[in-house]
C-alpha cells in the first residue's frame, strides 16, 4: 500500500512538471491578448457549451442525489426515535 502511494505521488510530480513545461512554452502565450467582456463570455457559454454544461448539470444533480441516499441513516433505533419523539 505505501508503494503505491509513493508511486502515485511520483507520478504526480511528474505529470506537474509536464503540465509546466507544455504550458510555458506554448505559443499560446506569445499572441496579442483580447480583452473578453462578460456578454461574450455568456454567449460562448450558452451557444457553444450548451449542451455539455447541460450534461454537467444532470451529472452533478446525479451525484448529490446519490450522496444524499448514502447519507441517510436506517438504523433501527434512529427509525424509531425519529417516530416517538426526543422526549420518550
Amino acid at each position: 500500500m505505501r508503494l503505491m502511494s509513493t508511486l502515485t505521488r511520483i507520478g504526480l510530480i511528474f505529470l506537474l512538471g509536464a503540465m509546466i513545461t507544455v504550458l510555458g512554452t506554448a505559443t499560446i502565450w506569445d499572441e496579442d491578448p483580447k480583452e473578453v467582456t462578460t456578454l461574450q463570455l455568456a454567449e460562448t457559454m450558452l451557444q457553444d457549451w450548451a449542451l455539455p454544461l447541460l450534461a454537467l448539470g444532470v451529472l452533478m444533480a446525479m451525484a448529490m442525489m446519490g450522496a444524499a441516499y448514502l447519507v441517510r441513516d436506517e438504523r433501527r433505533e434512529n427509525l424509531e426515535w425519529e417516530q416517538r419523539g426526543e422526549d420518550a
